[in-house]
């Protein structure tokens, strides 16, 4: 019984070598992981904390998530419940928001932070928003 197992490694025994891929040797942190267009967009936020409300502004939007300028740090993987207008519109999301990103720039915080509970019509509603904005950006 003993005989069977063999304390070399296994892998070295292929008859065949996978390629090298170059996709390993990319730290994944320095590539983008957003899956939607992020346009700038200056608007206000209002961050509802408790029986308190902030208002912050925002330096760009996607139907996904969105950028905020914040004067205090959050900590990666809070949920604030944010409210908003959509440009170009009267309609207004009231949504969660998972904090993604916090880093200090010039005594103010940027905080990227990714929609929770957003339903999928809100996210044409943004879209189509930043459609609009992007055609007249372009």
């Amino acid at each position: 019984m003993e005989d069977r197992r063999q304390n070399k490694d296994r892998r070295d025994d292929f008859q065949f070598k996978l390629p090298d891929d170059e996709r390993s040797n990319i730290d994944r942190r320095q590539r983008d992981r957003r899956t939607k267009e992020r346009i700038p967009v200056k608007m206000w936020v209002r961050n509802i904390d408790g029986f308190a409300d902030y208002f912050q502004q925002t330096g760009n939007l996607s139907a996904d998530g969105m950028y905020i300028f914040s004067p205090s740090p959050y900590s990666v993987g809070t949920v604030i419940d944010i409210e908003f207008q959509v440009p170009e519109t009267d309609y207004i999301i009231k949504c969660g928001a998972e904090i993604l990103h916090c880093t200090e720039e010039n005594q103010i915080f940027g905080v990227s932070v990714k929609f929770t509970n957003v339903s999928e019509a809100d996210k044409k509603i943004i879209t189509k928003a930043l459609d609009t904005i992007q055609t007249v950006l372009s």
